[in-house]
């Protein structure tokens, strides 16, 4: 615990410094607006993908063929071969 409080300590200390110099203030809120849009894509991505993948399955479980597949989802029909072959391992 007593670490925790000196890591602490530590970390108000450099946000003290940091809060009183304008120009690492605006890195800093740069660098966390760049993690934040980031994590947001990223985020925005993996729901996309898992769409993608929810759909891809259930038209394969309708049994179409791979070409309709890729029509449908607008992608390559080597795409919807490596999500079926994902989730029938």
């Amino acid at each position: 615990m007593a670490q925790t409080c000196e890591y602490l300590g530590e970390a108000y200390e450099a946000l003290q410094k940091l809060s009183a110099d304008d120009i690492k203030r605006l890195e800093y809120e740069a660098r966390d607006k760049a993690l934040k849009d980031y994590n947001t894509n990223m985020s925005s991505a993996r729901k996309s993908g898992i769409r993608l993948a929810s759909n891809v399955c259930r038209l394969h479980s309708q049994h179409l063929s791979d070409e309709a597949i890729a029509s449908e989802c607008n992608i390559s029909v080597e795409e919807v071969q490596e999500i079926v072959a994902l989730f029938h391992q």
